[in-house]
């Protein structure tokens, strides 16, 4: 047995574009006179995001998912789970697809699937929509990751890795799918400004097993950061699901990533120095600063994550497969270190060789 391997990754955007210009405007809209235009635009340029891809982006001629509010709230939940689901499963369906050709597998001789996602809820949701929409075997064996936050795509990769441990034969389609943009906030805290400005749509979606060729899941670990847990929180409101996002998350990565991650690779015999590639989840610019920093790492080493954020924002837990992708079309040497953050503080890590 070879495995876990990754056989085949796939990504998907909506394609409603949402560029640092187009949004300023929304951002006027949804915010209190109390929150100055220049923050906006000071927050719009300091994300390091040129575009995101959103499935609620204004289109002329149709009605704003986001009209103006006096009472400050938006959008009821209902209405914003009703707008993730018929955006989610299109999405989750595209990205699984690719995945399946890449790995050159038959939806048919799929034996489980792994979903992740903590921006919607719904029963059936997309474990079993992949199921109807692939054509995957109705005896498939489900398991969903759910409201686990940005890591949550490596908590997925463990599952299907385990399964693969288990069963030589098992073939595991795992799929993360987010709609972050049906979550935009209305008010003026500015850890929610900071969130509307980051956060945005996307899927992405892996074929793992151990029969055939790909990168090995070597590894996984956690990590829950002392004396965080008030820095990073995600909760179901009366009005989309609402983030906590506290100043300190990059001094406290900084402080702490870096033992962590040295002890993770010292346990396989193996060193920052001689690390090929380096996927950060990239919660934002200062994220990827205190990671290299901690790791004493050169800024070259956060050009995949900077990219992804770039071109398409933060996508929750769909965004370290995106990174993972562009390191393997880019040929990246292996080992790669995955890992990404989420409420807690927690970390997760992922070491693929």
């Amino acid at each position: 047995m070879s495995g876990p391997l990754l056989l085949g990754l796939g990504t998907a955007v909506p394609d409603r574009v949402m560029r640092q210009a187009d949004w300023v405007p929304i951002a006027d809209r949804i915010a209190p006179a109390s929150v100055d235009r220049a923050v906006t635009e000071r927050l719009a340029r300091r994300s390091g995001i040129e575009r995101r891809h959103c499935d609620t982006a204004d289109r002329p001629g149709e009605p704003t998912f986001y009209p103006p509010d006096p009472q400050g709230h938006g959008p009821s939940t209902t209405a914003r789970m009703a707008r993730f689901s018929g955006a989610a499963r299109p999405l989750a369906a595209k990205a699984a697809g690719k995945a399946l050709a890449a790995a050159g597998i038959a939806p048919g001789r799929i034996t489980h699937v792994v979903t992740a996602s903590c921006t919607g809820f719904e029963a059936p949701g997309p474990d079993q929509w992949l199921v109807g929409d692939l054509a995957l075997p109705p005896t498939v064996r489900r398991t969903h990751v759910g409201f686990m936050g940005c890591h949550a795509a490596v908590n997925a990769l463990a599952v299907a890795a385990s399964l693969v441990l288990s069963d030589p034969d098992a073939r595991v389609l795992v799929c993360c799918v987010e709609i972050c943009s049906v979550h935009l906030h209305y008010g003026e805290r500015l850890d929610r400004l900071i969130a509307n400005t980051l956060f945005a749509d996307g899927a992405a979606a892996a074929v793992v097993g151990s029969q055939g060729h790909g990168p090995c899941l070597q590894a996984f670990d956690s990590v829950l950061l002392p004396d965080s847990p008030d820095q990073m929180a995600w909760t179901v409101g009366d009005h989309g699901f609402e983030m906590t996002l506290g100043a300190r998350v990059p001094e406290i990565l900084q402080a702490r990533v870096g033992p962590w991650i040295r002890g993770v690779l010292d346990r396989h015999g193996l060193s920052v120095a001689g690390t090929g590639g380096w996927a950060i989840h990239p919660g934002g610019p200062r994220v990827i600063e205190a990671v290299l920093a901690s790791l004493e790492l050169p800024e070259s080493c956060g050009a995949a994550s900077r990219e992804v954020l770039r071109d398409f924002g933060n996508m929750s837990s769909a965004t370290l497969l995106f990174i993972l992708e562009r390191l393997q079309r880019a040929g990246v040497p292996r080992p790669w270190m995955g890992m990404a953050f989420g409420p807690g503080l927690a970390g997760e890590s992922v070491l693929v060789t």
